[in-house]
Order: C-alpha cells, then sequence, then structure tokens
C-alpha cells in the first residue's frame, strides 16, 4: 500500500501587526502617542520582523544542512547506463574522461554504491519508485506492468510543474509499443521517446513515430547518439521556454548485443572509440568454488574472452561518457549548470572479468550488485563520499533538491542526507522467462531466488526453493564474498549460531521493511 506524505512542517514568519491592531497602537488624529514614541514603536516592530526573520533564515538553513547541504535546484538529470561494472572514485577519469571533469573533479562520487535487485527491470523501477522490489512490486523483468505510474518521481515533478522527460530505455517487461497510440500505457512522464533494443548500430534498431508507428531511423546515429540527439531537441525547447525540467535518459550501452561469446554479441562500439586505449584488464576468476552453488564452480569462460567482453564494454562507455560531456557542456554554456542537479549511475553491475566463475548479472556477489554512482549538485564542494548508498536513494535526492514531496512511502533516502545506513540490502526474485531469458542469458534463468545482507566487511545469503524454503546459505567476512564461511570446506572457521541467528533474523526484516525510520515507518528499511 502507499503511504502518502503530508507537506513538509514550516516556521511562520510574522507579519507586519496590521493597522488598528492593539500591537500597533493608535493611529490617526485622536492619537495621544508622540510622533518620536510612534517612531520607536515603528523601529521596534521592524526589528522584531527582521530577528524573526533571520532566526527563520537560520533554522531553514539549519534544516537544509542535514536535508540537502543547502541544494536547491530548478532542473534534473538521471544519466543511467546498462551493466556497467563499479570503478573506484580514483578510476573514474580513466572509465569517464570526458565527463569527469565536473562529475568527479567538481561533482561528488559515492564509493560504496549498490544496486537493490541487480537485474534491469527492477533497478529502473527502485530509481523511479524510490521503493525496494517488493514493495513496488516490480520483482522480476515480467513484473514491469506492477509499476504504478502514479507513485514515481516522474509523476510527482510532473504535478509540481516539472516538465518530465525519459528517454532510451525504460522497463524490459513493458515493449515500448504499448506507450504509443489510443490506448498507450501511463509511464508517468510529461513526454518520452522509448525504444526496445540492445542492437546499438546504426541501422540495427527501431524507433517510434509520434502515431506510434515503427520505423528503422537512416541517419546514421547509433543508439547512443540517438540519445544524445534526442536529448538536444528537448532542451533546445526546454531552454528557449526557460521553465524546470527533469530527464531520465537511459542508455542501452554497455548492454551486449547478444547473450553469446561471438564478436557479434559484444557491445556496439563506435568508429571514434574502436581503437582507443582502455585501463588495465584485471582477470578475476574465483578458482575451484567448491564452498557455493554448484552454477558458481568452474570459469565459464577463456581470460581471453573476458578481456574482448571488458574492452568493449569500456569503449562502448566512452561513448555515452562523451554524450554526457555534450549535455554538461551545453548546460554550462547555457548559463543552467547551477541550476541543475546531475546524476550519473547504472541500473547494475557485470561480472566482466571472470568474477565469481560467472558473466552477467543477477547475483548477490560485489561484481554484480555494486555500481558506479556519481553526481554534480550546485554550489556542493567536489568530495569522495564512502557512505553507503544505492539506487533506491536517487528519487529521494530528487525530491530532495528539487523542493518536491512525494506521492507515496520511500524507501531510500537522499544522497545529501546525514543518513549512513548501518546494512546493505538486496534480493532478487528468480524467473524463468523470455524477457529474462534476452536479457540476462539462459544461465540465469537457472538461479535461485536469494536475499543478502551486508553490515560491514560480514555478509549473509540465503538462496530460495520454489516454496520459498531456505535451499542454501552463505556467510562471508572478506569484501569481495569469495570465502563461504558455512561450507564444510571452511568448517573451523564457521561463525557463531548466534552471529547467523542475528544475520537471519535481518533478512526477515528487510524482506518486508517499508518506508524510513525518518518518516516514522514501524518496519524501515535500512
Amino acid at each position: 500500500m502507499s503511504l502518502g506524505l503530508g507537506p513538509a512542517a514550516r516556521t511562520h514568519i510574522p507579519a507586519d501587526p496590521p493597522a488598528g491592531s492593539p500591537a500597533a497602537g493608535p493611529v490617526g488624529p485622536g492619537s495621544h502617542r508622540s510622533l518620536w514614541a510612534t517612531a520607536a514603536l515603528v523601529l521596534t516592530l521592524v526589528l522584531g520582523v527582521l530577528v524573526a526573520a533571520v532566526a527563520d533564515q537560520q533554522a531553514h538553513s539549519s534544516e537544509s544542512a542535514t536535508s540537502t547541504g543547502q541544494v536547491h535546484v530548478d532542473n534534473a538529470i538521471v544519466f543511467l547506463v546498462d551493466d556497467m561494472p563499479d570503478f573506484s572514485c580514483a578510476d573514474a577519469d580513466l572509465y569517464l574522461p570526458q565527463s569527469s571533469p565536473w562529475l568527479r573533479e567538481q561533482g561528488t562520487c559515492f564509493e560504496s554504491a549498490t544496486t537493490s535487485t541487480p537485474v534491469c527491470c527492477p533497478a529502473r523501477a527502485q530509481i523511479q519508485t524510490g521503493q525496494l522490489a517488493h514493495n513496488n512490486r516490480v520483482v522480476s523483468q515480467t513484473a514491469a506492468r506492477n509499476l504504478d505510474p502514479h507513485d514515481t518521481v516522474q509523476h510527482d515533478l510532473a504535478l509540481r510543474g516539472i516538465d518530465t522527460y525519459g528517454l532510451g530505455k525504460n522497463l524490459n517487461g513493458i515493449d515500448a509499443s504499448e506507450y504509443y497510440g489510443p490506448d498507450a500505457r501511463d509511464n508517468g512522464f510529461s513526454h518520452f521517446n522509448f525504444w526496445n533494443s540492445y542492437r546499438g548500430a546504426p541501422g540495427a534498431f527501431k524507433l517510434y513515430d509520434e502515431q506510434g508507428q515503427q520505423y528503422t531511423p537512416t541517419d546514421g546515429l547509433s543508439t547512443t547518439e540517438t540519445n544524445g540527439a534526442y536529448l538536444d531537441a528537448y532542451l533546445d525547447d526546454q531552454l528557449a521556454s526557460g521553465e524546470p525540467f527533469f530527464v531520465y535518459d537511459a542508455f542501452f550501452a554497455p548492454h551486449k548485443q547478444g547473450v553469446g561469446a561471438t564478436a557479434a554479441d559484444l557491445p556496439y562500439v563506435s568508429p571514434e572509440h574502436a581503437q582507443s586505449p582502455v585501463p588495465p584488464f584485471r582477470y578475476a576468476p574465483e578458482g575451484p568454488g567448491r564452498d557455493k552453488l554448484r552454477i558458481f564452480q568452474g570459469a565459464r569462460f577463456s581470460r581471453a574472452y573476458y578481456e574482448r567482453l571488458y574492452t568493449a564494454r569500456v569503449r562502448a562507455l566512452y561513448d555515452v561518457d562523451e554524450q554526457v560531456a555534450a549535455t554538461f557542456q551545453r548546460l554550462e554554456d547555457a548559463g543552467v549548470l547551477d541550476e541543475t542537479a546531475v546524476i550519473f549511475t547504472s541500473d547494475n553491475g557485470y561480472t566482466d572479468r571472470g568474477q565469481d566463475n560467472w558473466e552477467g548479472k543477477s547475483i548477490p556477489y560485489p561484481a554484480a550488485t555494486n555500481i558506479p554512482m556519481l553526481a554534480w549538485f550546485p554550489g556542493r564542494a567536489p568530495a569522495v563520499d564512502t557512505k553507503p548508498v544505492a539506487l533506491v536513494d536517487v528519487a529521494p535526492t530528487l525530491y530532495d533538491v528539487l523542493g518536491v514531496e512525494p506521492g507515496h512511502l520511500l524507501d531510500g533516502h537522499s544522497l545529501l542526507s546525514d543518513h549512513r545506513r548501518d546494512y546493505v540490502y538486496a534480493e532478487f526474485y528468480n524467473e524463468d522467462s523470455g524477457p529474462s531469458r534476452r536479457e540476462s542469458g539462459p544461465l540465469t534463468s537457472h538461479l535461485r531466488s536469494w536475499r543478502v545482507v551486508k553490515q560491514g566487511r560480514q555478509a549473509y545469503v540465503e538462496w530460495y526453493d520454489d516454496d520459498r524454503e531456505v535451499a542454501f546459505r552463505e556467510f562471508y567476512q572478506d569484501p569481495g564474498m569469495l570465502k563461504n564461511l558455512l561450507s564444510p570446506v571452511h568448517a573451523r572457521e564457521r561463525p557463531s549460531a548466534a552471529t547467523i541467528d542475528r544475520f537471519r533474523a535481518l533478512l526477515r526484516r528487510f524482506g518486508t521493511c517499508q518506508g524510513t525510520q525518518e518518516q516514522g515507518s514501524p518496519q524501515p528499511c535500512p
């Protein structure tokens, strides 16, 4: 159930007392007050109003420092890439060389960002709602129709007069054609250009015209460049009008073009970056993996394959980086960059270096759950923020900096708040479906559902069978989650029963959590 939130309490600034009121004193010819006494009274009243105004301003400043670090903007843009592995803040300029001057050198880099469900459709629903999958009910690729467009940040912003625009890839379980035509499905956005395609090469994908008819563009642009062209056209209109805006710009890159291992399955890379050097490749297979489920025991592909995959992914990201940098420059040239917040992130990570003997996402380990997240907040000093943050924090941040109250309960926190998570929680619900196999590959269809909770270096995982009973458990004390201490292989290092009971209780609690402590929720999310 969605719970409405009332307007924020505001400090009242007393107005001047109305003429003729007892506080103002007698006026007019019948007054016996001297001119000096009247002037003194007026001066006292003025000073009183000024003192009250200053106190109110200080109260607001203190509140802002807690909630937003005094960041208030008219516009916001979220740049979302598809399946991008995490990189450290120190390496941000290597992966985002053109946009890093804004996002990293002048912005905030969140070193410990995660996705709460490492698969595309549920992750995107969390960005738009600020809710975990078990609350927005988009628990899988085929559950996209469960999303209530009225419980989205784009819907609430539009109600407050902010023009909202979505483009690129939206929710996997809904074909983009459903957003067009006389019976179009509501997606919460004022305007949009969505399409379905992982084929990034020019002429290899289809778009929709204003009547919802599908066509193949002949402009020679890739999907990444098409995102840029659509955004340019939209900004032309918005910058001319001067009206506030919010953009959700979701790229298909660096997602693979197919789920196989051939060259045709690798991400599309433009000729401009086809030979661009990339950061060093660090092959990271786990080894035998005897302490995990059988599906993770043994490397899937060769080092050479993973290196080709990694290289193509980084070069595809360079194409995205170019579009992001061009937008920053355009906003700066137009004089509105200091009125605009920008967030760059990914829906999930991806094991493109052989991590966990896996190639893909959907798993509870850092390669899939850790994501890059960088942001430009006007007036905020450059920083590397090490506190744990998550995709469910994106929507609360947008509400925060744009000054809009959410119309539904949020499970996340503003990235600019003082909240620091003691625990990190994630969940995954298995499905054996066509959309799942096309998105993540056939092997992912055999993954069990799971939940994980982390506290510091410790992590506890439960895998479930079809009856939602625990089928396999894991406990780690290493940040890479490589050594399952609940396996007989590591019997001598097994944690105490009390420790496991505590983490099991946390999983039960967070698996049904709703809202946050700040919102007065009786069972708040971390």
